[in-house]
């Protein structure tokens, strides 16, 4: 496989994380896991980012630009190391491509996996809908959302240690994202090589993003890959994955294996099983699954210790 060849199959996916006592994607008004009644989910953006930041950290060359991060906050030239001033994004576009939209999508590798929307001084847009797509994420297991007090280093008016603030994280939460990769959203411009990037990006970029409120790992990557031609979608799948682990309500208990089920996933492909080439199925070394195809021509299980990096 050359990396420079465009990718021309249609694929579907999911991802799926863990959470045990963290927060999956905070809000922005009080950063507390983001949920709907009380049901967890998560914006698309978060796992972008680990994304972005992991090619940003490993592959990008500002020298050259090749692997360019171009939606990528990066700092003014002027500001001090602990300064939170960032250039905008039509600055980027002017100091890194100077007005050269052909050669951002030459080495912007972002944009050629997600897209975007790109003003020109003197008006205009240029506006690509990327071939990769990210659903939103759903808590498959009724996580549950921990408000807790915390103290502050700041004492009170009285001169006592008293000042507190709170923290809100999930007990456990095993988040299920949908993938598409659709080569004719943007003919030619996705490359086999940035698919394999976006793979590994997922995955490590999710694991090494580590921080004591986030606190997430990748626990599994699906890559159903249909055939030439065919140019068909199957519907959502993210819901079709059943946790068969008991919740964890003290992480003391936690489980040695995250166990899933991929019974209602298999009956929803099973009905399209001559269009597709191949799946692979990515997973960390306790993570199980049953109920799905036998392992074979079909069904490539791979550990996460494919992704490698440089």
């Amino acid at each position: 496989m050359s990396p420079e060849e465009p990718v021309e199959s249609y694929y579907q996916g999911i991802f799926l994380t863990e959470t045990v006592l963290g927060n999956p994607n905070g809000s922005f008004v009080n950063n507390e896991p983001r949920n709907v009644n009380g049901r967890v989910f998560t914006t698309d953006k978060c796992i972008k980012y680990n994304i972005r930041n992991y090619i940003h950290q490993n592959y990008e060359d500002l020298d050259s630009l090749d692997h360019f991060v171009f939606f990528y906050p990066r700092k003014t030239e002027d500001a001090e190391s602990h300064e939170a001033s960032f250039m905008t994004k039509d600055t980027v576009f002017k100091q890194y491509f100077d007005k050269d939209f052909e050669e951002l999508l030459e080495k912007s590798v972002d944009a050629r996996i997600f897209g975007g929307t790109f003003s020109f001084t003197g008006g205009g847009e240029k506006a690509i809908y990327g071939p990769v797509q990210i659903s939103y994420g759903l808590d498959l297991i009724g996580a549950d959302i921990i408000n807790h007090k915390v103290g502050t280093p700041f004492a009170s008016e009285d001169g006592q240690q008293k000042t507190t603030g709170e923290n809100r994280v999930v007990d456990h939460a095993v988040i299920s994202y949908d993938l598409s990769v659709n080569p004719k959203n943007a003919p030619h411009l996705l490359k086999k090589g940035d698919l394999e990037m976006f793979k590994e990006g997922i995955v490590r970029g999710t694991n090494l993003r580590k921080s004591t409120s986030k606190n997430t790992n990748a626990k599994a990557l699906l890559m159903i890959k249909f055939k030439e031609g065919q140019s068909l979608n199957v519907g959502e799948l993210n819901h079709l994955i059943d946790v068969e682990s008991k919740k964890i309500t003290d992480p003391a208990e936690r489980p040695e294996e995250l166990l899933l089920d991929f019974s209602r996933l298999t009956d929803r492909l099973e009905d399209y099983r001559e269009s597709i080439e191949e799946i692979e199925v990515y997973k960390d070394g306790i993570t199980q699954v049953s109920n799905f195809f036998d392992q074979g021509e079909m069904v490539k299980m791979k550990g996460f210790d494919e992704f490698r990096g440089e």
